[in-house]
């Protein structure tokens, strides 16, 4: 989709939005009252529970409460309410190209109009998290969560039982890999699809990538500056399908394409039917495993993660990361209580302590997070020498479930990557502003 007016846009197709709408149970809005805020997100399960047990805090401090508004769907939920003219206080942005385009639309307000300062955001966030937040010299986004997504969980007691050492380059990874596949065992879970989980290719693909071309061509890949026809995004693609393809991962790719990510990871930690022995993705995923998969799970002992891998000596083990930005649609009192809340170590602590998220804010203790994993994790995050942002999540508007719908189709083809490259250079050039 081209980069325009999205009320422009809406206007003109207003049935099809009230149709996308009518059928997107999760982007209702919230019953409102005096007193009151909306916030808007996709997180649901462990991440939503996370986020009420901070609204709860806010209320109980300020007796303001906290509507909670879930949209899987982001952006069709976000348009439909922009289009409708009824957008919430507050939305919480999962990707910083979404968030550049709101506010290019002038419809976001910026963070010093609501009284947040320059030295207030230095105290709680890295200038790399301000930075993701920020559009035409004004900062729009509140770091609300982070993760790194450079991250491989394994079953502590299977490395345990074939003598498997945790693998610390890539053709040590695929020697265990190789090892698993011969003793008639599937190495991988994979879950890519249907549509909404497409983006677990994507975290594929950086990882490899980032270690293949190094941190400056991926900034560069992603940030509209390479073409995603470069010969080094061929050799990426080739070394992902290399592993991920029908011999290497449980139930097939077209098994993986009819699967989500959390029903991919029950595959490796589900209480019964485990068909795969690792799994890649993030380390919020262990607050998803632990909370949602398997509550039997011991974390360090039948599930732990190690870092990814290098595959270049050269770029060594850089970190891909992710994370989501609070935004504000409406000023109030109430919304610059809310958003001071939020952005404070206090609600930090108690986020953290769920084991659901890892917090942006640099003055969140260690000592908040409640277990080995989450404790990993942001040891992960705080020690990286070199970080990148998740790629998919820089790229304009809604390029990034584009992108990873391309990434479907190179898994299904990967002989035909080099035309599907092509074909999405053509649909993104132009877009980046």
């Amino acid at each position: 989709m081209k980069r325009r007016s999205w009320l422009v846009l809406l206007a003109v197709v207003t049935g099809a939005i009230a149709a996308t709408f009518a059928a997107t149970a999760s982007s209702k809005p919230a019953a409102r009252s005096a007193g009151s805020i909306e916030v808007l997100s996709l997180w649901g399960g462990s991440e939503k529970d996370a986020f009420t047990k901070v609204t709860d805090q806010f209320t109980k401090n300020t007796s303001i409460d906290v509507k909670y508004t879930p949209a899987r769907d982001f952006i069709p939920a976000i348009r439909t309410r922009l289009a409708a003219g009824n957008p919430p206080d507050i939305a919480i942005v999962p990707r910083p190209g979404n968030l550049a385009t709101l506010a290019q639309q002038g419809v976001l307000k910026p963070l010093n109009s609501l009284g947040f300062t320059t030295a207030y955001l230095k105290q709680n966030y890295s200038g790399a998290w301000t930075n993701l937040g920020t559009v035409g010299g004004k900062i729009y986004g509140l770091p609300a969560k982070a993760n790194s997504k450079s991250v491989i969980w394994y079953k502590p007691q299977s490395f345990k039982q074939y003598h498997f050492a945790i693998p610390k380059t890539w053709n040590q990874l695929i020697a265990i890999q190789n090892k698993y596949t011969a003793k008639g065992l599937k190495p991988w879970a994979l879950g890519c699809g249907p549509g909404p989980s497409s983006w677990t290719l994507t975290d594929w693909f950086e990882n490899i990538y980032v270690r293949t071309a190094g941190p400056a061509k991926y900034q560069a890949l992603f940030t509209g500056k390479l073409p995603f026809t470069d010969a080094s995004v061929i050799k990426a693609l080739n070394m992902m399908t290399s592993v991920l393809n029908n011999k290497n991962v449980a139930g097939g790719i077209q098994g993986a394409l009819g699967l989500s990510f959390q029903d991919a990871m029950a595959k490796v930690f589900g209480k019964r039917g485990n068909t795969a022995q690792m799994y890649m993705e993030g380390g919020f995923m262990g607050g998803i495993a632990l909370g949602q998969i398997n509550k039997s799970l011991k974390a360090g002992k039948t599930i732990d993660f190690f870092p990814w891998p290098s595959i270049d000596k050269k770029w060594g083990s850089p970190l891909v990361g992710g994370g989501d930005l609070a935004v504000a649609f409406k000023d109030s009192a109430d919304v610059r209580k809310f958003l001071q809340y939020i952005s404070s170590p206090a609600a930090g602590k108690i986020w953290v302590s769920t084991g659901a998220i890892i917090s942006p804010n640099k003055r969140v203790p260690a000592s908040a997070y409640p277990n080995l994993l989450v404790r990993k994790e942001a040891a992960q995050v705080k020690s990286a020498k070199i970080f990148r942002f998740d790629g998919s999540d820089q790229l304009p508007g809604a390029f990034g479930d584009t992108w990873g719908d391309t990434l479907q189709n190179v898994i299904q083809k990967p002989g035909n990557a080099k035309s599907l490259m092509s074909d999405f250079q053509k649909k993104i050039a132009g877009q980046f502003g």
